[in-house]
């Protein structure tokens, strides 16, 4: 029965490496299941568990593939399977944001696919790299337990994508495993992800020969050995000090972005959000934040009071709470920044910090900046934003007290990195203001669950206002304190209100050493795959005599030509016969 069983089983593994329609036909049938199943654990769906296995399809196909050209196809089919399935918003944005056509926002949606596929095929031909290296070693190939974390690092934290995500997104809404990246980010969480379907199939892939049956299980040890560590480093100081509660409101303004307003419309617009405000101050706030370009028009860069009482575009009327503003600001009618403002209790505009990092077609277009002309070609306000240059802190006082506030607008909130340098200004609160309208579906829910970790990484607690929702407070462990729901079709503005701790910043490993430490084990690994391919080509480029000497020295690279195709535990693939 054992027989039987593990004839079974090493079919179900070797079915990618098949010859002919059969094997393609499997391979990407694994690729698009592991896409799937991304989709399923990650938001808005939010199968958790499944992200603990998610990757393990992918790494079949990819290893199993007759040729390392396949394995690369096999990883981008992946990327587009979850990229289609997992974000579709991409449609609503091109169509609201960038005013372009359905067909030509489903051709983008592709697009992004296809840039996402790009990243996985560097991935998928990372690990077939690494692995074939060492096909014909004595103790067999590197452990997929190994190579498969380090390619997943590699395209969270050293490629460039449009919309920066990470795998650990379907782990945000637990507790335990989100405050993980306090020690080496999201992409710590990725990497452990991989590593247990990695070491289960390492487990169970037939040994090379020679090869003790137990130590097969060894990569599986180190997987244990990896979480301890993650769990271990993932623990928080908070240094001793004094804390305490201030209360804190949101007004979401459920505004919606497709639809034009007029000069009235925007003064009904701003009377809303004042009476909001006001009804928070009487409920007791002591600070509120409005989302991003609440302010319905725009305000001047050099402007540093509020507007007079006889102008209707006066900010504070009706309440003397401080409040962060999202707003557009500019320069007469030149360039325009997307702006946060602490409009503070005398009227004075005491701070303002302008997003850094701009979203690619909306806000930020480098052809635009690169070749100005090309301007009158392109559709109205697209990449029309200029960008802040650092992260500048807003200061107020509640209660006599300090509060110094890092603000991160927009996207910025599911950057890593740029949490890092938020963590640097030494916050008491994290502020988010955002207008997910642009996008629709799940990017909201989606975005909200990536900014979950940051509260964790930094060490204080966040407050995220939302155009049309979900807006939240949370506490520094990513817990929702409050929550308001999503509303599409507009209304009335909301309000939250909770009760926030302030103390000292509780220290991550995360934001002193260990966003360093996942960088250079990301880059490291590209090199260990990259560099010995560049000398292998710089000896090809030194001429045929020089060339010879080489294969002289390394005869063995010879003889691997010869070797038919392996599958993960080194034993001859059905498709060995079709290298390329």
């Amino acid at each position: 029965m054992h027989a039987v069983k593990r004839r079974w089983f090493d079919v179900f593994l070797d079915a990618p490496a098949r010859a002919g329609r059969a094997g393609a036909l499997a391979g990407a049938g694994y690729a698009v299941l592991g896409g799937v199943l991304w989709v399923l654990a990650s938001p808005p769906i939010g199968l958790w568990p499944l992200g603990w296995l998610a990757a393990g399809p992918t790494l079949i196909a990819v290893d199993r593939a007759p040729t390392p050209r396949r394995a690369g196809l096999w990883g981008a089919l992946t990327a587009m399977t979850f990229t289609i399935g997992g974000f579709p918003w991409m449609i609503h944005l091109l169509q609201v944001n960038a005013r372009l056509p359905v067909p030509i926002a489903v051709f983008g949606l592709l697009v992004l696919g296809a840039i996402h596929g790009v990243v996985w095929l560097v991935a998928a031909r990372l690990i077939r790299g690494l692995r074939d290296r060492r096909r014909d070693h004595k103790r067999g190939p590197w452990p997929l337990t190994v190579v498969g974390p380090l390619a997943l690092v590699v395209v969270e934290v050293a490629l460039w994508t449009p919309f920066p995500f990470s795998m650990s997104i379907s782990q945000a809404g637990v507790g335990v495993l989100r405050s993980l990246s306090g020690f080496l980010g999201p992409a710590g969480i990725t990497a452990l992800m991989v590593a247990v379907p990695a070491a289960l199939l390492d487990a169970t892939a037939h040994p090379p020969p020679g090869i003790k049956r137990r130590a097969r299980w060894y990569p599986a040890i180190g997987v244990l050995a990896l979480a301890l560590v993650t769990f271990a480093g993932s623990r928080r100081i908070t240094p001793d000090g004094p804390s305490r509660t201030v209360q804190i409101g949101v007004v979401q303004p459920n505004a919606r972005v497709d639809v034009p307003l007029n000069v009235a419309d925007r003064l009904r617009h701003l009377g809303e959000l004042q009476r909001a405000t006001a009804e928070l101050e009487a409920r007791g706030a002591d600070l509120v934040v409005w989302s991003e370009g609440a302010v319905p028009f725009e305000l001047p860069r050099e402007q540093t009071v509020d507007f007079e009482a006889s102008d209707r575009r006066r900010i504070r009327r009706g309440f003397t709470v401080p409040v962060v503003i999202g707003a557009i600001t500019a320069y007469g009618r030149g360039d325009q920044w997307n702006s946060a403002i602490l409009l503070e209790r005398d009227g004075r505009f005491t701070g303002r910090d302008d997003k850094v990092h701009r979203m690619i077609g909306s806000e930020y277009n480098p052809l635009l900046e690169w070749f100005p002309s090309l301007r009158s070609l392109m559709p109205e306000g697209a990449g029309s934003y200029a960008g802040g240059t650092a992260a500048v802190p807003l200061e107020t006082t509640i209660d006599g007290a300090a509060v110094r506030i890092a603000v991160a607008v927009c996207l910025e909130d599911v950057l890593p990195d740029y949490g890092r340098e938020l963590a640097a200004l030494e916050p008491d609160l994290l502020v988010n203001v955002t207008n997910d309208s642009w996008f629709g579906g799940a990017e909201p829910l989606q975005h909200e669950a990536l900014a979950r970790f940051r509260p964790v990484e930094i060490g204080v607690p966040m407050v995220r206002a939302v155009n049309t929702g979900p807006s939240s407070i949370l506490d520094r462990d990513g817990n929702f304190l409050a929550r308001t729901a999503i509303r599409e079709d507009g209304g009335a503005p909301e309000t939250l209100l909770a009760d926030v701790t302030l103390g000292p910043r509780a220290r991550t490993f995360y934001a002193g050493t260990g966003g360093t430490v996942i960088k250079v084990v990301a880059w490291a690994g590209l090199a260990w795959w990259l560099l010995p391919a560049l000398v292998a080509w710089v000896r090809r480029r030194r001429g045929p005599s020089e060339a010879g000497a080489s294969v002289a020295v390394r005869p063995d690279a010879a003889r691997r030509r010869e070797q038919p195709v392996r599958g993960a535990g080194g034993r001859p693939g059905r498709g060995a016969d079709k290298r390329r």
